[in-house]
């Protein structure tokens, strides 16, 4: 999926000229039970990552968060506020987008199941720098362990 992201920006960049790289949008979600997250251990090998994705056709970032956080932990959640806003390239990727990050709660069962994406693991937020993480991941999290230190 990320290829065809890639390829698909890289076409409309270059049948524009350079004027038009078209923009995506993408979520992450910071999902905290005491003193541990929720990380998806990725099956792409690229570490650990938090839950999110990109938006589909004509749905707004929370509903992005909210059902990218079902699809790929099955626990529903009410969105606290926005962490942080990044843009540009993403590191360790090709993909050029706009990530909003969020904080969020569970609202029902805290009983997590993998997906495609990867297993779900809950990981003391103070041993988040002993693991490998995804993308560009880190940043966010590190925001989140000093606002809530």
């Amino acid at each position: 999926m990320r290829s065809l992201i890639v390829v698909f920006q890289r076409t409309v960049y270059i049948l524009t000229l350079g004027c038009f790289p078209p923009p995506f949008v993408s979520v992450n979600i910071i999902i905290r039970d005491g003193d541990k997250v929720l990380m998806i251990d990725r099956r792409d090998g690229l570490g650990f990552g938090l839950p999110g994705g990109f938006l589909g056709l004509k749905e707004s970032v929370e509903a992005a968060a909210i059902r990218e956080v079902k699809e790929e932990t099955g626990l529903d959640i009410r969105l606290s506020k926005i962490l942080a806003i990044y843009s540009g390239r993403r590191q360790g990727s090709k993909i050029y987008a706009t990530n909003i990050v969020y904080t969020a709660a569970i609202t029902g069962d805290k009983t997590t199941r993998n997906s495609l994406e990867g297993k779900c693991r809950w990981i003391f937020l103070g041993e988040i720098e002993h693991h490998k993480i995804a993308i560009d991941h880190i940043e966010a999290l590190r925001l989140f362990k000093k606002e809530t230190a």
